[in-house]
């Protein structure tokens, strides 16, 4: 009896060994930014399945912490609810070759620095260095962007799965989740205007704003006129605009954290009758550029912060110059007048870019997605829809 306990321990001792042998050999660590948990927005309307939700991953890094180098051989994204497999996604070796020059490119010509915004390698990945190719060295990693995924029926957890090899032929694995939530609000929120408007930028997957963590649900919001234009004329005269001016509120209940009104306005930046569209683009592209250069917050333009009860934040942007009438500490009310739609930061044209955050800082806080009690959505106007899409009008109810 005493020689089988003592085979059962020494069987058990070399169970254990060998397991943390396979463990410690798995240096391949998976992070995310942001990380924990992935957002989904949802998609519902005319022509539409009765439930459908896009999520994206902004930013998944693979890295690798072994002396030996590490090849990469998959890198799979798999999709469950309660443990069972949903769907399964394939990172092409194409886009693992192109994410892998562009984060070194970047990183030796001193790019990532003014980009840190929307890919916060100064935070999650500090002091590691970007491999050329998927072959990554000691504390070398790759990173992956903007992995788009579509479900109908709405998972709980996202894993990466990365399988690759070292140099004879070793297996090494790494793995890492992230939680799915369909954010719901306990606030209960307002829109920013009134009357009609409409959605040119909203996180449809076809807006600029979902590629980007610190504004993902962010909407771009303009006035439209009978002719169905923004604007009267050639538009070249802020004036022209029939969102200029426009009265901007909060909302909901809160109270003011930060507010910037040095900003000014120039018809200069809109664009003109003599420029065609890619000169425009290019004089625009310019001009973001040099605003970055300056800080992040000039990117913005005047704006206000309001903070709202369970840690969430309105972001107004833009706001007209000498248009602000609140200030920080301020206690506000849902409704409450705050400033007035401009033309300031990084505008193509006078519109309100609104969104929803988790911090009070944008170039790191995390957008949310964000729905209203009083509006109706054209033309797929129904209580079930919570979401704002890409050219969509609102309308509000008060």
């Amino acid at each position: 009896m005493k020689n089988f306990i003592f085979f059962s321990i020494k069987i058990i001792a070399v169970f254990f060994t060998c397991y943390s042998n396979l463990f410690a050999q798995s240096k391949l660590e998976i992070k995310f930014q942001p990380d924990e948990s992935i957002y989904v927005y949802e998609t519902k309307g005319s022509g539409t399945p009765i439930d459908l939700y896009s999520a994206v991953i902004q930013n998944i890094a693979i890295i690798n912490h072994s002396n030996e180098d590490a090849i990469i051989d998959d890198v799979a994204i798999i999709v469950t609810r309660d443990g069972k497999e949903l769907q399964r996604y394939k990172v092409q070796d194409t886009i693992l070759k192109q994410s892998a020059k562009k984060f070194k490119t970047y990183q030796e010509k001193g790019i990532l620095q003014y980009y840190d915004f929307q890919f916060q390698t100064s935070r999650y990945l500090k002091d590691i260095t970007f491999s050329e190719s998927t072959t990554l060295s000691n504390e070398q990693a790759i990173v992956i962007t903007h992995r788009t995924m579509l479900f109908q029926t709405l998972p709980d957890l996202v894993t990466v799965v990365v399988k690759a090899h070292d140099p004879i032929g070793k297996s090494i694995i790494g793995k890492g989740s992230l939680k799915v939530i369909n954010h719901k609000s306990k606030n209960e929120y307002h829109f920013p205007l009134k009357g009609t408007w409409q959605a040119l930028g909203a996180p449809s997957l076809i807006s600029h704003h979902r590629w980007g963590s610190i504004q993902e649900f962010a909407l771009d919001l303009v006035k439209i006129g009978s002719d169905g234009t923004t604007h009267i004329g050639d538009g070249e005269k802020l004036n022209d605009y029939y969102a200029y001016g426009e009265p901007v509120y909060s909302i909901g209940d809160g109270k003011v954290i930060s507010t910037s009104s040095e900003a000014t306005e120039s018809n200069k930046n809109l664009k003109q009758a003599n420029e065609t569209s890619d000169e425009y683009s290019e004089r625009s592209v310019a001009d973001q550029g040099k605003l970055l250069a300056k800080g992040f917050s000039y990117v913005m333009g005047n704006h206000v912060i309001i903070q709202h009860d369970n840690g969430e934040y309105s972001y107004y942007l833009h706001l007209k110059q000498g248009s602000l009438t609140v200030k920080p500490s301020d206690i506000i009310k849902r409704g409450q007048h705050i400033a007035s739609l401009g033309h300031t930061g990084n505008s193509t044209e006078p519109h309100l870019h609104f969104h929803v955050t988790d911090g009070p800082d944008m170039a790191y806080s995390r957008s949310i997605p964000v729905s209203f009690k009083n509006i109706s959505i054209y033309p797929d106007d129904s209580p079930n829809i919570r979401h704002i899409h890409y050219g969509q009008l609102i309308i509000t109810k008060d």
